[in-house]
């Protein structure tokens, strides 16, 4: 699959696909929307009457919500021999193999993915005990019950309100990547699923070595759910076959990352494929249950106001964990207070801002050389609240970290930036007046360790700002900007978890420059 982002100009119907569609579920049922029988269609999908279970979705028009998502490891629908049954065993029933809450922001055109790992360690509501919380749904019992303790559990473990619940099981999740055709993704390296401790492998997902590859419904279901990856650590040499120590923590990164992946083959194939687009949405009824308030006249309001959202800017998070065991049984528990910085937005009914951001004025170039960064990255700042120079690119040697550079007395705004960027950063002090832009403005290069914007700034106490030292001349020229040395660097493991995991899995990447997948 390309890594290219999708197109500013789409046709309406484009745009409603990706706006309150997110959710790889909810992509059939606004294509059904844009399609004009969105009424007809819903009324074949399975409802819940959840509204006692769920938090009243708010009054105020373009208030945030929150849509609690859910992986089910029901087989139910799968036939005999599809490889999803491996490894089950005695189990029957459904768990909850994925857990997203997606947060929308209707108001602020923004979106973003809260991940829960299955292995957390939390009191299961209503039940009086302590559990993994993927257990919590068929701990509920039948019906709306298991649903219902599920959402309890997570608002009283987290204080996170849920004012939607959609549901997808295995044969829902195949179903879906079969009326797409398969999802193509460039592999670096080859990748397996094998257990070390019986060596089997528990999923149907082995690639050879590197090339592109378009994973068929098993094998897509096996990415995003393995939880014994390998890579090869050389490429194309099965000797260096090595483990994936993200454990949990991959699978996350997998399932968010294929969210994106299958939304932008939705809108590739299905927009211009009427018969593509049919399947499309058939295979999401089929496949979907959800709350009985989640109306057509709600669905089609986020697709309005998400015309121009790009899968790309959709941010993930993930919050941090600490290992433990619990009656010889491997569990997690939330690493406190930093799990707090992560949760904090899907808590509040609006993402906090600083308010002063409109006084800060940001001038963006882009350091690395990748397509259209700068104009990108200026107009995500923009939708944050920071006022925006002209963009524009920068000379000289691509650099890992992003640049925040500053005239005397900008040490705040530049602090403040920083706490807006998913990235590396280094500060440095501009002595004298800046060619090409405004003195009073900050000046952001970004660097290859910049994976985007945070609509929410950081704690504070993550982001050490710049630090006063005696100056000294650096070795840099950009223009005539002379520059001071570096005074404080920002690591990526302190900068947090939104979206990087403190244990990184293993990730594909993006389709290197001059290759096509798909």
């Amino acid at each position: 699959m390309s890594a290219r982002r999708v197109g500013s100009r789409r046709t309406w119907s484009q745009r409603l696909i990706i706006g309150f569609n997110v959710c790889v579920v909810i992509v059939a049922l606004g294509t059904a929307a844009a399609l004009g029988y969105t009424n007809k269609k819903l009324s074949n999908v399975q409802r819940l009457a959840l509204s006692g279970a769920l938090t009243a979705s708010p009054s105020t028009p373009g208030a945030p919500q929150n849509i609690l998502m859910v992986g089910t490891d029901s087989d139910l629908g799968l036939a005999s021999g599809d490889p999803a049954l491996a490894g089950r065993g005695d189990v029957t029933g459904a768990r909850t193999d994925t857990i997203m809450i997606l947060h929308v922001d209707p108001k602020r055109q923004t979106a973003r993915l809260l991940s829960l790992p299955r292995d957390l360690w939390v009191e299961i509501a209503g039940q009086g005990i302590h559990q993994r919380i993927n257990t919590a749904l068929s701990l509920g019992g039948n019906g709306t019950a298991g649903p219902a303790t599920l959402i309890a559990t997570i608002k009283n473990n987290f204080g996170i309100p849920i004012n939607h619940y959609v549901e997808v099981d295995f044969a829902g999740f195949e179903n879906l990547v079969r009326a797409v055709g398969g999802i193509p993704i460039y592999f670096p390296t080859g990748i397996r699923d094998f257990d070390p401790s019986d060596g089997l492998a528990h999923t149907a997902i082995n690639v050879p070595g590197p090339g592109c590859y378009t994973l068929d419904p098993t094998e897509a279901l096996a990415y995003a759910r393995s939880r014994h990856m390998q890579y090869q650590r050389i490429p194309g040499n099965t000797a260096t076959w090595t483990n994936d120590n993200g454990n949990d923590f991959g699978r996350i990164q997998r399932q968010q990352d294929f969210v994106r992946r299958i939304l932008e083959r939705a809108i590739s194939r299905g927009v211009r494929d009427p018969i593509v687009m049919n399947d499309l949405v058939n295979a999401g009824v089929r496949s979907v249950r959800m709350d009985d308030g989640l109306t057509a006249g709600q669905i089609i309001s986020f697709g309005r106001t998400f015309r121009s959202f790009d899968p790309a800017d959709l941010e993930t998070a993930q919050p941090p964990t600490i290992g433990m065991t619990i009656n010889g049984a491997s569990v997690l528990k939330l690493d406190m207070p930093a799990a707090d910085a992560v949760l904090a937005p899907f808590r509040t009914g609006a993402a906090t801002q600083d308010a002063q951001l409109s006084s800060i004025t940001v001038a963006v170039r882009n350091g690395t050389g990748r397509a259209n960064e700068a104009t990108n990255v200026a107009q995500a700042l923009q939708r944050v609240g920071f006022t925006i120079g002209q963009p524009s690119d920068e000379l000289g040697v691509t650099s890992t970290a992003s640049v925040i550079r500053y005239h005397a007395g900008q040490e705040a705004e530049a602090r403040t930036l920083a706490r807006h960027l998913r990235s590396d950063v280094v500060f440095e002090e501009i002595s004298g007046t800046s060619a090409g832009s405004d003195p009073s403005s900050l000046v952001l290069v970004t660097g290859t360790s910049f994976t985007g914007v945070l609509v929410d700034a950081l704690p504070a106490a993550q982001v050490p700002g710049p630090t006063t030292v005696v100056p000294t001349t650096a070795g840099r020229s950009t223009g005539t900007t002379t520059t001071t040395a570096t005074t404080t660097t920002i690591p990526n493991s302190s900068v947090g978890t939104i979206p990087r995991s403190t244990v990184p899995g293993f990730l594909p990447g993006p389709t290197p420059p001059g290759i096509h997948c798909g």
